[in-house]
C-alpha cells in the first residue's frame, strides 16, 4: 500500500496476487461503487476497463484489488485505464514493466 495525502492506494507485492473475478457478471459493492452502474459485464472489454478503473481508485484493501482484478486483463488493458495521477504512479512505482506498456503503446 503507498499513500498520498489521506486516501490509500492498494497495491499488492506481486500481480501474481490478482486472481480477479470469475464471474462474467460483477456487481461491486456499494464501498466500492456507490453509482447505479455497479454491475459490470466482464465480457464486455469496456465493462471490464470501467471495473478496473473503479476498483483501483476506490479500493478499500488489497484484498478488493485481488479480488476483482485479474492480472492479465490489468496488463491488457493497463494503457486504456483511465486513472488519477496517484494511482498509476502508485502502480507504476511497484511495477514498472506497466509504465513501460503505458509508454509503448502510445
Amino acid at each position: 500500500m503507498t499513500q498520498e495525502h489521506t486516501r490509500p492506494v492498494y497495491v499488492p507485492d506481486s500481480l501474481d496476487a490478482l486472481k480477479g473475478s470469475s464471474e462474467r457478471i460483477v456487481i461491486l459493492p456499494i464501498e466500492l461503487d456507490w453509482t447505479p452502474y455497479n454491475t459490470y459485464d466482464l465480457s464486455r472489454p469496456q465493462e471490464r476497463t470501467r471495473l478496473y478503473q473503479t476498483v483501483l481508485s476506490e479500493a478499500g484493501s488489497e484484498e478488493d484489488v485481488c479480488r476483482y482484478i485479474d492480472r492479465s486483463g490489468l496488463e491488457k488493458g493497463w494503457v486504456d485505464l483511465r486513472l488519477p495521477k496517484r494511482v498509476r504512479y502508485a502502480w507504476e512505482s511497484v511495477f514498472p514493466r506497466l509504465g513501460r506498456i503505458h509508454v509503448s503503446n502510445n
